[in-house]
Parts: C-alpha cells; sequence; structure tokens
C-alpha cells in the first residue's frame, strides 16, 4: 500500500471512533458502551453524490415471520452441552425448540444460530424473552441471548445462570425479569459476526461476502489504493435477511482492470473491522501470469495448511468439495457448518485477501455418496448460495453450483458433481453437460482447468466419474472433435494427491493431464497403482497450485504438491504444445 493511502487511512482512524470487537464483560456479554456513534454526515471521507444509491431498509411486520435467536455458551470448562432438551419462549403457549440436527451445538465458547420460518406471530403478543430446559442431562451456562424479528434486534441481554436439573443451582426455566429490550448490541464480537470473504474477483468487479448479526445497514467503501481515502466512494449497501442466515454478496462494480483497491465497511454509519486490499482480475484474454491454488476434504477443527496457502499468495484459491462434513440435509446444520468453516483463523484469512471459490461433493452435499436422488438437495443448494460468493450459479433452466470464470488467458470451469448425478445414468445431467462443452467451445483462453469433486480418471472408485465413463468419454470425445486445445482436469475427494495422465492417443487427441488435491485438513487413504498414476502422496494433508504463463513462446503450466507447512513436494511441467489435439 502507497504512503499517501496508509496516510488518509490513518487520518480516518483519528477522525472516527474506536471500532472493532467490542469488549466483553466477565459475563461474557458486549456491553453497549463499546459501539459510539459516528457522525454519518456530508463532512465523511468521500461521501459525495457519486456512490451507490441506499435502497433503504426492509419494513418489518407486525406478524412475525422469521424468528432468529442467537446465543452465545459461557468460556468455562463444563459450561457447554449436547445433552438437554432446550427452547426458548416468547410467551406462555410460544415456544420453540433450540436444537440443531447432526450438530454438536452449546459447545464452549460459541454463539449457536436459531432460525424459526413461518411463525405467525403478531409481535404484540410477545411478553417474555425465557428459556426452559428439560431433561437436562448435564449442565449448560450460557451468557448471552439475543433475538430478531424478521431481522430487526429486538433484545440482546445477559442471561447468566445455569440450566439442568441435577441440583447445584441449576434451573429448568429463566425469563428475563426486563422482557424485550436491549443491554447490549449483540452476543457476537462484531455485529460483522464472518467475513469478509472475497469471492469473484473480475477485471471491473468484485464480489464480496459477509455475514452480520441481523438485518444491519452495510455500506462497503472503497476506491483505488493510490487515490487515498479520499478517493473513496459508497460502492455498495446490503440489508443481510435471515432468510440467507444474514448473509450478503456486495458487489464493487466498475473497477479498472489489474487494479489495487482499498475498501472497507460501516455498519449503521460506524466504521467496522479493518480496511482491506484486492486487486482485480486482467481483462479476459489477455496473456500473463497467474497463481492459483486448491484442495478439498477439510474436516479438522485446526487447519493450519491455509496459512501455507496464503504464503505463495495465490491469485485465485478453489475449493473443490467436502468443504465441510456436514454430511446432512439440514438447513440449519448446513449453516453452522458453513459458519465454522469461516470461524476457523487460517482459512478465514486466507479468504480475506484471496479470491475463493468453490463447488461441492458429497459430505457438504447431503451426506456421503448422495446424489441428485436425495430430498434434501435443494436445501443443500440454497446453503451453499448463501456462503459461496461465486460468480454465478448454474443456468435459468439446470440448476446448481456450476459456473465458469475468466482470469487473464485462462477460464476455470468448475462443475457440479451431485445435483444431477445418478439421473438418466448421468453425473452432470444433460443441461449441464451441454452447458459445458458450449463453454469450452466458445472458449478462446489458451488453458481451460476443468475442476470437478469427483476423480476424473477411469481408475477411480465407484463414487467417481469411473460410474460415468460414457458422459465422460463424450465429453472427452467433445474435445477431441471440436480441437479444444490446452485442458486440464482438476479433482479431490479421495484423501490422498495424485498426479495422472489420461491417455487419449488412441482416441486421436492429446493425453489430459489429472490433477488430485486431497486432503486439506483430514485423515489420508491408501495410494493406488495403475497405468495412469504419475505420482501420489498419502501421509498427511496437501494442496496444489497451478502456475500459468500465456506470454512464453510455448505457454507453460507448472503445477506444484505441497503439504501442510508448504514444502514443496513435486513439480510437473505441462506445455501447450502438449496439449493440442494433433
Amino acid at each position: 500500500m502507497n504512503v499517501a493511502l496508509l496516510r488518509g487511512l490513518a487520518l480516518l482512524a483519528l477522525a472516527a471512533p474506536a471500532v472493532g470487537c467490542p469488549d466483553d464483560d466477565d459475563s461474557g456479554t458486549p456491553n453497549d458502551d463499546d459501539f459510539a456513534p459516528v457522525d454519518d454526515d456530508d463532512s465523511a471521507p468521500g461521501d459525495d453524490d457519486d456512490g451507490a444509491e441506499d435502497p433503504g431498509p426492509p419494513d418489518f411486520p407486525d406478524t412475525i415471520d422469521i424468528l432468529s435467536v442467537s446465543i452465545r455458551t459461557g468460556p468455562g470448562e463444563f459450561h457447554g452441552t449436547d445433552e438437554n432438551s432446550l427452547s426458548v419462549c416468547l410467551s406462555e403457549t410460544d415456544c420453540f425448540p433450540l436444537n440443531v440436527p447432526d450438530v454438536d451445538d452449546f459447545r464452549v465458547g460459541e454463539v449457536d444460530v436459531y432460525h424459526f420460518e413461518g411463525v405467525g406471530l403478531p409481535r404484540a403478543s410477545v411478553d417474555r424473552v425465557a428459556i426452559r430446559s428439560a431433561d437436562g442431562a448435564d449442565r449448560w451456562t450460557p451468557t448471552c441471548i439475543e433475538v430478531r424479528f424478521d431481522g430487526e434486534p429486538v433484545h440482546c441481554g445477559e442471561i447468566g445462570v445455569g440450566f439442568g436439573n441435577e441440583g447445584g443451582g441449576e434451573v429448568e426455566y429463566w425469563e428475563d425479569p426486563e422482557g424485550l429490550h436491549q443491554d447490549c448490541t449483540t452476543c457476537w464480537e462484531s455485529t460483522i459476526t464472518h467475513g469478509p470473504m472475497v469471492g469473484a474477483v473480475a477485471d471491473d468487479s468484485v464480489r464480496l461476502h459477509l455475514r452480520t448479526d441481523a438485518t444491519r445497514r452495510v455500506a462497503v467503501w472503497a476506491g483505488p489504493a493510490d487515490g487515498g481515502v479520499a478517493g473513496a466512494r459508497v460502492a455498495a449497501w446490503v440489508y443481510p435477511s435471515p432468510r440467507r442466515d444474514f448473509t450478503a454478496e456486495p458487489v464493487l462494480s466498475d473497477l479498472e482492470p489489474d487494479t489495487e483497491y482499498v475498501y472497507w465497511f460501516e455498519v449503521e454509519g460506524r466504521p467496522i473491522g479493518s480496511f482491506h486490499e484486492v486487486t482485480t482480475a486482467p481483462p479476459p484474454g489477455a496473456p500473463g501470469q497467474m497463481d492459483l491454488a486448491f484442495g478439498s476434504c477439510t474436516r479438522t477443527d485446526d487447519e493450519p495448511i491455509f496459512a501455507a496457502v496464503a504464503e505463495k499468495d495465490p491469485d485465485l484459491f478453489l475449493f473443490l468439495g467436502d468443504n465441510h462434513y456436514a454430511n446432512s440435509d439440514d438447513l440449519g446444520a448446513l449453516r453452522w457448518y458453513y459458519r465454522w468453516g469461516l470461524e476457523i483463523p487460517e482459512r478465514a484469512a486466507l479468504a480475506a485477501r484471496t479470491s475463493t471459490l468453490a463447488t461441492w461433493d458429497d459430505h457438504d452435499f447431503t451426506g456421503n455418496n448422495t446424489d441428485g436422488t436425495e430430498p434434501g438437495r435443494d436445501t443443500a443448494l440454497r446453503a451453499f448460495d448463501e456462503y459461496w460468493a461465486n460468480p454465478s450459479a448454474g443456468t435459468e433452466g439446470t440448476p446448481g453450483v456450476f459456473f465458469a470464470h475468466a482470469w487473464g488467458d485462462v477460464d476455470l470451469f468448475l462443475v457440479d458433481d451431485r445435483y444431477h448425478r445418478g439421473l438418466d445414468d448421468s453425473m452432470l445431467g444433460p443441461g449441464q453437460l451441454q452447458w459445458l462443452k458450449d463453454a469450452l467451445d466458445a472458449s478462446t483462453a489458451t488453458f481451460k482447468l476443468v475442476a470437478c469433486g469427483s476423480q476424473w480418471t477411469a481408475e477411480g472408485s465407484s463414487d467417481s466419474w469411473a460410474t460415468f465413463l460414457p458422459e465422460r468419454d463424450e465429453l472427452f470425445d467433445f474435445i477431441r472433435d471440436r480441437r479444444i486445445d490446452g485442458v486440464v482436469l482438476l479433482s479431490g475427494d479421495v484423501h490422498r494427491t495424485e498426479l495422472r495422465l489420461i491417455d487419449r492417443t488412441a482416441a486421436g487427441s492429446y493425453s489430459l493431464p489429472e490433477l488430485v488435491s486431497s486432503p486439506l485438513a483430514n485423515s489420508n487413504s491408501g495410494c493406488r497403482t495403475g497405468d495412469e498414476l504419475l505420482g501420489c502422496w498419502n501421509s498427511g494433508n496437501y494442496f496444489i497450485t497451478v502456475s500459468t504463463d500465456t506470454t512464453a513462446p510455448d505457454p507453460v503450466i507448472e503445477a506444484r504438491v505441497f503439504d501442510e507447512v508448504g514444502v514443496e513436494l513435486e513439480s510437473w511441467t505441462l506445455l501447450l504444445s502438449e496439449l493440442e489435439v494433433p
């Protein structure tokens, strides 16, 4: 960042009240005194008529449609539980169960979120905020509860009692003596609870992702890094909705290619968090260098590998499925796991600075080896859309999480191997397959990277393209027949990392490289043998980087395998001349 910008940011920091995560008092409940107001008048830096127009807040109805409750469990060693039957009550008869299926909720020091849709309760009928405990086999000690009616903050307060029925001061019923009131702003450490995550970065736009604690007025300030704060404008406004678990995707638009920008957030007029930098992509088709990293299978609570990825400073990072292991078709559980991923420090730090795109595989779809026959597939699609800031998802006539994205002279195609799988004897379904063919045929990029959660090789398991070889070979034959050069395949899933070369010479085409990156944070499976296998690693966690240079006389891809501390284990050089149809 340049000196002028640093001076501008310093002046803004001095002019604005202290912001950031509020300090918790001894009960773990944020104090409202931590939030001083910010003057949001025309004297604010860059505040003029050129900024984005604020659409204004939503109307909050008199009858509650979506009730949202968040509760922080205490930090003590024995404060958490997953045994008790708990509910929150807004009247004597209107109680709502506090349980997320398939999740170990009420963990020590964490905040759990519950959304109830289609409530139909008049606000005038609410006469309390209470918690009931039944079958309390284990003590649970929460410290803070917040309530939102259709996103509007209506309650935030301290609890400070233990629930259960084992005696020793535990209670089975607690009611806030002050009823609906707000002693604090939020039970979270900040009104922005998760993010930012940098999603799709194009040559003229940047898609961001964030989550708030309620429906709040969020402004995104942005400007060229060399222009200082005075050159910044409000680039986007969002009012996150409980229908999306309070996530939103503000888009910074009308940007210049290959240019560094700085941005920050204001929530209801208050600067929140720190300043962030992002650089736009080069124009589509522009020759140059690109670096991406990718991997799959993240299950453990500790994921230090993402610090090693960040050290490589890629332009993009691709999650290729099993990005969490909810193994559930419950919306609350899927959301819980997406929030969990963004709370892992190294993972969150990478996502905050690096364009992050994703597809899914079985464990973050609905469960192990599941396919398009699953009744929960639309729930999985809803949750996925809430938590990834991809450039698009599916097409108007074909739902799914597949999309294409350009970075200079490289085109990326991330396909959906679950939503349509098993229908019509297909992996992708006819609509997605035709989309992929058309997109590849239309691409003028030097290299085309086609990524899938499952392996492409015919030597794979029954839960891979090996079960759908006629469809796979139809695609491969299309690449040959349409003379589509420069295709490289990416995949994950198998809990080992492999380099493969799928022989297509007998079919009159070039052999297709397959880069398999797995796991990022999980256990290993054994290496196999096969004619296509060039290398295999299965004694830890791994990621692969792909570096392209399309300015070279013979454009080149360098694929490198790294372990979880960033030690290079292998490299593979691929020349465009090796990836051309004869």
